[in-house]
């Protein structure tokens, strides 16, 4: 479906029926909703998912204004309030990691369980992507498709359907909704927003992620009091597909309850 929110005309996936407990899907930078389509399949007998596109990205608008992970995350919110949800189990992956953390922050009272995936608290290279927003700009997307592919999945995992599939992804998105979402990477800092995470909160991480590096997943789990941390075992930066058995074992036990 789509929703006119503020300037921007957004897209949001819907799945499952709503009669059951609600989750709420943040996909990464360069992709869309459609990279939580194993999951989806997995638990779209249990769960009513709601899945939107970012601005930029997917079937959502470019951005009218600058984009924060605070704009996003008030999109989502937006979101959710349209759709009458009022209570709700979240997840986020990447940027969408980021961007749960501001959500569940604002609706603490509302969120069950807060699963972030190979996410981190504070940006970790905040001339990286200012730079890399100024390339993509300038030369498109395909300056550095290589680059990023190569941290998103195994060598392996390259060559599969799947590993094809999110190629397409990233060259579908169109180059000014990457390079906003950079601009919202470079300035990124969810610190203060910790201490208010006071639901059930999983931290999990690719053994390989080199974007988001254990290390700075650890960091962020141990910013947030009672978090849980875990390695996924031969993942990398975006291992919805790859390793989705393992992923969706880590949804289930969060959202588990109603």
């Amino acid at each position: 479906m789509f929703l006119n929110i503020g300037d921007h005309n957004l897209h949001v996936a819907l799945y499952g029926s709503d009669r059951n407990p609600t989750l709420v899907l943040l996909h990464s930078l360069g992709t869309s909703h459609a990279v939580w389509q194993r999951q989806v399949r997995a638990l779209r007998d249990q769960h009513f998912i709601i899945a939107p596109d970012f601005r930029g990205h997917g079937l959502s608008d470019l951005s009218c204004t600058p984009v924060t992970i605070e704009a996003l995350a008030d999109d989502v919110v937006s979101a959710l309030t349209m759709l009458g949800v009022n209570a709700f189990h979240l997840a986020g992956i990447s940027i969408g990691g980021l961007v749960a953390q501001c959500v569940a922050a604002t609706l603490t009272d509302q969120v069950r369980s807060l699963t972030l995936l190979d996410s981190n608290i504070v940006s970790l290279a905040p001339q990286m992507w200012k730079d890399r927003a100024t390339k993509v700009r300038g030369e498109g997307l395909a300056a550095i498709e290589e680059a990023v592919l190569s941290r998103w999945t195994t060598e392996e995992g390259r060559t599969t359907p799947e590993g094809r599939g999110l190629a397409v992804m990233l060259r579908r998105t169109p180059s000014e909704g990457y390079a906003a979402g950079c601009d919202a990477l470079a300035v990124a800092d969810c610190r203060h927003h910790a201490a208010r995470l006071t639901m059930p909160v999983t931290v999990a991480v690719g053994e390989q992620d080199e974007a988001t590096p254990p290390a700075a997943a650890r960091a962020l789990a141990e910013a947030i009091t009672g978090a849980r941390f875990e390695i996924i075992p031969g993942a990398a930066h975006i291992p919805l597909f790859e390793k989705a058995d393992a992923v969706n074992t880590i949804l289930q036990r969060s959202a588990g309850g109603t």
